[in-house]
């Protein structure tokens, strides 16, 4: 079990992702928290239904009901430091909605870890994105500052935008674009202040708009 502000010297930014901890007691979990510089600190559960955590065999699901569907998170401790990654997330649309311009489009699992085949990773804020070799597709679900390692358009990488924010097609998404420029060797794409992409590594010459797609 884990208390609230052990200190550790595990380290998020040590991590490609953000790491968790969760304290299971009877095979349910009772707390959750997040990894902070080099602290434990706690997150709060919902309890009106919307958000659960289940137990299951080695993982821990996250279930979190919103508006418009539902999205389902594993994590799992993989080198069994008592520190759980994300490894996979999953989205669900509401059926019946009455308004579906707020939907994620990809329904599939989505991957927080690289591998040598053909991937659907998830993009995250505050994290480093790596697809690993193949064809992977980063799919970007959030409005942040976002940054991928290893994009690559010889491998057949590709950027999707499936924000579930209205936008309609990629001359709508290039609307927002206020600025591109180079930081050392890494491409950073600006949408207003608030808003990034950051292509590791990448040279003009190897992404263009044809290797971007927006599902709408």
């Amino acid at each position: 079990m884990s208390s609230g502000h052990d200190e550790l010297n595990d380290d998020s930014s040590t991590h490609d992702h953000k790491a968790f901890k969760f304290t299971i007691e009877g095979g349910k979990v009772t707390a959750v928290f997040e990894l902070k510089d080099g602290v434990l600190e706690p997150k709060s559960i919902d309890d009106d239904g919307s958000e659960t955590y289940t137990v299951d065999g080695s993982q821990v699901v996250r279930t979190e009901v919103k508006p418009f569907g539902t999205e389902i998170t594993r994590y799992a401790d993989a080198d069994g430091d008592g520190l759980y990654l994300r490894v996979s997330e999953q989205w669900q649309s509401a059926t019946g909605s009455p308004d579906d311009r707020h939907h994620f489009r990809f329904e599939g699992d989505l991957s927080f870890s690289p591998s040598d085949g053909d991937d659907h990773i998830a993009v995250r804020g505050g994290e480093d994105s790596s697809g690993g070799h193949g064809a992977d597709d980063f799919v970007i679900r959030e409005a942040a500052h976002l940054r991928i390692q290893d994009f690559s358009s010889s491998e057949h990488d590709s950027l999707k935008f499936d924000t579930g924010l209205g936008l309609t097609s990629v001359d709508h998404l290039k609307s927002f674009v206020t600025d591109a420029h180079y930081e050392g060797s890494d491409l950073v794409v600006n949408f207003g202040s608030d808003v990034s992409i950051t292509l590791v590594g990448v040279t003009p010459g190897q992404i263009s708009w044809g290797d971007v797609s927006v599902l709408s």
